[in-house]
């Protein structure tokens, strides 16, 4: 496996994102870590400099993967809060 194809992998997974399929994501995601042991699974990989700029975005790329699937548990989570306090609500007044 290729730098650049593990790139171009991570690039799929911003518009997965983006696109907020997040079932999609994870088969991604796992994919992408198989790319990436393959990748370094050799004693000692030596990397050309273009190749170590596209690691650096690949790393960075995950690290913007990773703050949208926070943002997103969080506004799914407060949504289920929402739900909870609507339900309390309802059983409130029902039981007057």
């Amino acid at each position: 496996m290729s730098v650049a194809g593990i790139l171009s992998h991570t690039q799929d997974m911003v518009m997965v994102v983006l696109e907020q399929q997040w079932d999609i994501l994870l088969d991604m995601q796992l994919q992408q870590d198989e790319m990436l042991r393959s990748l370094f699974s050799g004693d000692d990989p030596v990397f050309s400099a273009k190749e170590q700029e596209d690691l650096f975005e690949v790393q960075r790329l995950n690290q913007q993967i990773l703050e949208a699937a926070e943002s997103h548990k969080a506004e799914v989570a407060g949504k289920l809060r929402e739900m909870h306090q609507g339900k309390s609500k309802a059983g409130a007044y029902q039981s007057l």
